[in-house]
């Protein structure tokens, strides 16, 4: 189904948005005294829900309006067979998980920092999940979908020979006899899932983190709103926080579908890895713009701490700008949407070309830049403010060079910058 695309992103979306309201309506009327670090992680799964569902139906209709029958044929193997390669499966993508989640449960990177308590959490429950639904998935996935096809980006597989591999490389340093002694980086399919482990495990590891905070931004907002004094405040005020809301709103929308993306690659859903980036300069241009790298990045392009003043005073321009900057991240999280559950970053999981990537390659770089731009204009009062923050867009520039040098690997994606020619402003660049 090459030309298969799905809104289930945009379910989410809703999803999202639908029960952040009304958690933060059982908050507001004392339903509920707390909204823990489970209720969002329900959210997110409720989320996770409302998007297989509606993938569901979004192929089902695909395939009728395109007359396309695709006929899932039990695997025509023994049924001890599948049992057994599941197992082993099983085992292979079990091993590589005992050591991530070893690594958020005991480094103190992850232990001492009060941030990183929401990703404990959530790696506890995804301990939970997979230990429940991992082999039943694989043996069903291998009973019904486990055509040869799609063996060459099976996780499960790449993991035994990535495993195989280091065995190898263990092997050869024990042993000086043993020859010949392996070298691992050359094998391309190992690098890759080495690559995506790490990957998928950085930025979950942060994902489940900024999703605590940004919903406790709206929900502090939220109680702001809906408190007594609120109708005593200015307008300015008042809409300010409205803003801030929204704000808040759209980053816990992107950052559950990211989430999502991230958790999950599947055959039935049509978002497995096809590749991932391995050069040094696609990996520095996105690692630098988190935590904990960004902290260098920040100590020498940071503009939040000098010598600045407000730019404007009126409060008629200052909302005007509040409504450009929401407008412009409402357009971001369109982006988010769009992917759904082929977000990610420095991987290559299927071309979208559907929602803003139907006019710019990079839309939610474009919208997010130019919203620093406006929130932050108090860096035109300092020179070396206005050179930091350009610094900043030069990094995601590069970020959408790196992407573009990966994914033109992929002849989807020429195909899809032949009839998409801008990368960042339609009809300008």
């Amino acid at each position: 189904m090459s030309n298969y695309y799905s809104h289930a992103g945009y379910i989410g979306a809703f999803c999202t948005v639908f029960l952040s309201f009304f958690l933060l309506f059982l908050k507001i009327y004392d339903f509920i005294p707390n909204i823990t670090n489970s209720h969002i992680f329900f959210m997110v799964g409720a989320s996770f829900l409302s998007m297989l569902i509606s993938e569901y139906f979004f192929q089902k209709r695909f395939m009728r309006q395109n007359d396309i029958k695709i006929k899932i044929k039990p695997l025509s193997r023994a049924q001890s067979y599948i049992l057994k390669s599941a197992f082993f499966r099983f085992l292979a993508l079990l091993i590589p998980f005992i050591f991530f989640y070893a690594i958020v449960q005991n480094h103190y990177y992850f232990t001492h920092a009060e941030a990183f308590k929401s990703t404990r959490e959530f790696f506890d429950i995804l301990a939970i999940l997979f230990l429940i639904f991992a082999f039943p998935y694989i043996f069903l996935t291998l009973k019904y979908r486990g055509d040869k096809k799609y063996e060459i980006n099976d996780y499960a597989i790449l993991s035994m020979i990535a495993i195989k591999s280091f065995w190898k490389v263990l092997r050869g340093r024990l042993f000086a006899s043993y020859k010949p002694k392996y070298k691992l980086y050359k094998n391309r399919r190992v690098k890759k899932i080495i690559l995506l482990y790490f990957v998928n495990f950085f930025f979950l590891t942060l994902m489940a983190r900024f999703i605590v905070q940004e919903f406790h931004g709206f929900q502090t907002e939220g109680i702001k709103i809906f408190s007594d004094n609120f109708i005593t405040l200015s307008w300015y005020e008042r809409y300010k926080a409205f803003c801030l809301l929204l704000f808040h709103l759209i980053f816990t929308v992107d950052v559950t579908i990211a989430i999502i993306g991230y958790s999950i690659a599947s055959r039935w859903l049509y978002n497995r890895t096809k590749s991932v980036d391995a050069t040094l300069g696609g990996w520095l241009a996105a690692l630098v713009c988190y935590p904990p790298f960004n902290a260098i990045t920040v100590q020498f392009f940071g503009y939040q701490g000098l010598n600045t003043h407000n730019l404007f005073t009126d409060e008629y321009i200052l909302a005007a700008i509040l409504t450009i900057v929401i407008f412009l991240y409402t357009l971001y999280v369109w982006a988010t949407a769009s992917l759904g559950f082929k977000f990610s970053n420095l991987t290559n999981r299927g071309i979208v070309d559907k929602g803003p990537y139907a006019f710019v390659r990079h839309p939610a770089y474009t919208a997010k830049n130019s919203a620093w731009w406006l929130d932050n204009t108090f860096v035109f009062t300092n020179i070396w403010a206005t050179i930091a923050l350009a610094i900043w867009n030069i990094i995601y520039i590069m970020r959408a060079l790196t992407e573009e040098r990966h994914l033109v690997k992929d002849s989807a994606y020429r195909e899809y910058s032949n009839r998409v020619k801008y990368k960042f402003i339609p009809h300008i660049a």
